[in-house]
């Protein structure tokens, strides 16, 4: 049997409910270890980067799926919900972390931080664009809206994966390796995207 076959195989048995719990995984440990002195001397500042570097990852991996399939067949379309909520979730707890322990729930120092930091601005729009991806990831409200409106409104992911990626290439605000890896990724994705527009709009016209 060819080795695609045997993999889609394979993930036609395995529900998406799963990848929930192996992906809650590591925040729970990021989170235990924060609380009980595991992380080290600053455990704050290394459950921010674990985590939000965890959250630009399963958004890369989700909008590596469409591609993956059309190139190699291998189908994981039905995960990437759960892929893309992982995603905001961690982001979620990212921000959260920032805004109780960095800020202390200071809304005029958060304001100042989000106009004067870039990094800020784009993690923060990021999110701000993340919420109605999450708010419409699930069937009733698919069902309400509509398939047209709603992938309108998750095209917008294109849009949070590059604010992410500049959040974390201006984080370290020198040219480092790690983040322009992310960059690369990201243009890859993006590029094959817009190529394969461009080729359907031909097509249709």
């Amino acid at each position: 049997m060819d080795i695609v076959q045997t993999i889609n195989g394979v993930i036609r048995r395995i529900p998406p409910w799963p990848i929930y719990i192996l992906l809650f995984i590591p925040l729970g440990l990021y989170t235990y270890w924060m609380l009980t002195g595991g992380l080290g001397a600053d455990p704050v500042r290394v459950f921010e980067h674990e985590v939000g570097l965890l959250a630009l990852q399963f958004l890369i991996a989700g909008l590596a799926i469409t591609p993956l399939r059309e190139l190699t067949k291998i189908n994981l379309i039905k995960y990437r919900r759960a892929i893309g909520l992982m995603a905001f979730y961690y982001t979620f707890a990212h921000l959260s972390v920032y805004l109780v322990f960095d800020q202390s729930l200071d809304l005029a120092e958060i304001w100042r931080d989000i106009v004067k930091r870039p990094y800020i601005t784009f993690g923060m729009a990021a999110f701000v664009l993340m919420v109605p991806l999450a708010l419409t990831s699930n069937n009733p409200t698919i069902r309400k809206i509509g398939p047209v409106v709603w992938r309108k409104i998750h095209k917008l992911v294109y849009v949070i994966a590059i604010g992410a990626v500049l959040h974390f290439m201006l984080l370290t605000k020198t040219w480092e390796i790690e983040p322009m890896i992310y960059v690369v990724i990201l243009v890859v994705l993006l590029g094959y995207r817009y190529t394969k527009s461009r080729k359907t709009s031909r097509v249709a016209a």
